[in-house]
Order: C-alpha cells, then structure tokens, then sequence
C-alpha cells in the first residue's frame, strides 16, 4: 500500500496541474495569463450587449433594431465573416458602434501556436480596418480560451481583452423567450452581455437573438438598466476591480462564443 503513495500522489498533482490549466486558458473570469475584463463599472445602471461571429445577413436586422432603440452596441468581428459582409461592417462603423478583433477564421487557440495565434489577430486586424475603416483596440478570443501567445500577441497589437459577464447561449437552439429570459434572470448594473450576430461556421442564423433583442431591452427597462457603449463601461478603475475580483472567482458561465 504504501508503495502506491506516490503513484496516487503524482496523479493527484497531475489532475491538479490539469485542472489548473483549464482553468487558466478557459475560465472566463481567470486572471492567470493575462489582464481580462469580463465586467464593466457598476455605478452607472447600465449594461452593455455585445455580439460575437458576425458580421452576417443577420447583422442587419441586429443593426436596424438598435438603431430603432438609439442604441450602441460592440461587435467582436471574425475576419473572415468580414470580408464576406465588408458592407455590413462598414454601416456597424458608421453607426457608432464599437468592433472588436474576434480573429481571423475563429481558431481555438489552445491549439494554435504563436505565429499562427498571432496571424489570426493580425489578420483580423488589417481585414477590419480597411472594411470598417477603423482598427479594433479591443479583443475576445474565440470561446473564450486563452494562452500565453495570445496575451503577448494581444499586447504587442494593442489590444485588451474583453470577455463577458453573462451569457444567452444564443448559440445553441432556443427561442427568443428563453435567451432573453436567461439575460434579464442575471443582468445587472456593469454586465457585459454576450450574445451573436453570426455563426462561425455558417451553419445557424441568429433570428432568434434578432427576436429576443426588444425582450432584453424593455426587459432591461423594467429593472432599471440602461444599455450603454462598452467603452462607457470600461475605464482604468473598473477594469482594475474586475480583474482584482476576477482572480479567485470561477466562472459560471460555459465557454464558447
């Protein structure tokens, strides 16, 4: 028995090392690799919606509601979807709406390494600016996961890292209802909220998202919440606590966008 002991102890360190580094590349709070906000400032009653994978046909409908509400909103572009709709991209521009660098052709990118994680940014980066006529200063990895050659590719291209606070698993099949009443049932004052215009693999439309869209508004309403541009969320001293708060918390929220 006592033999097994360090047989049992080395795979209990392994599991641990394991788990650690889930949590470190997936969680969408971790702190561990690198600065990330996943939440925005709580003293303003606002949240902000952002839309991931887009831009697609969709992004329209998305566009023609938010102007209907005078709202703002970020979308986090994939490269490639981009330079499908570069039309689409444009009017999300020029209506006032933040865009963030979503990469190239939406890797996971745990298992890509750092030329190619690189690339993907770079990429992504030089497609919306010369579509959109403005260069990302924010970015949101696919699904979430993280690495270290992602934080210092991010970094040396400027770009801060911004997750989310909750979100509708508009990606999976569900009706207008259910994302919206997922939203509203955690929505809070500083909540990023993570929705889709698009689908990385051109497989879904997001009509259901475009329907739950006016539901998540007046829903936001009723609770007192306003929706607000990201950057109105994000200053130096609420990305600060986020990600002081971020540190020792797991996330609750499943990692994919």
């Amino acid at each position: 028995m006592l033999a097994a002991l360090p047989i049992i102890a080395g795979a209990a360190l392994s599991a641990t090392g394991a788990a650690s580094a889930y949590y470190a590349t997936y969680a969408v709070r971790s702190q561990w690799l690198g600065p990330t906000i996943w939440r925005g400032r709580a003293d303003t009653a606002s949240v902000a919606l952002t839309f991931d994978d887009g831009p697609s046909e969709d992004t329209e409908r998305v566009l023609d509601m938010l102007a209907a509400h005078g709202l703002h909103a970020t979308f986090f572009m994939v490269g490639r979807q981009v330079e499908r709709f570069p039309q689409t991209a444009r009017r999300v521009a020029d209506g006032g709406h933040e865009i963030g660098n979503h990469s190239y052709s939406h890797p996971i990118y745990l298992y890509r390494g750092a030329r190619e994680t690189r690339r993907q940014l770079e990429r992504a980066q030089a497609v919306i600016a010369d579509a959109a006529g403005v260069r990302p200063r924010l970015a949101r990895p696919p699904c979430g996961v993280r690495t270290p050659a992602y934080f210092r590719a991010a970094r040396e291209l400027g770009l801060q890292t911004v997750q989310w606070t909750l979100a509708a698993f508009d990606w999976k099949k569900r009706t207008a209802q259910r994302i919206a009443h997922d939203v509203l049932r955690r929505a809070e004052a500083g909540s990023i909220i993570l929705l889709h215009d698009g689908d990385s693999e051109n497989r879904s439309d997001r009509g259901a998202t475009v329907a739950a869209l006016p539901l998540i508004v007046e829903g936001l309403k009723e609770k007192g919440l306003r929706v607000a541009p990201l950057s109105q969320l994000l200053d130096d001293q609420s990305a600060a606590k986020a990600s002081d708060e971020g540190t020792n918390l797991v996330t609750r929220e499943q990692n994919d966008a």
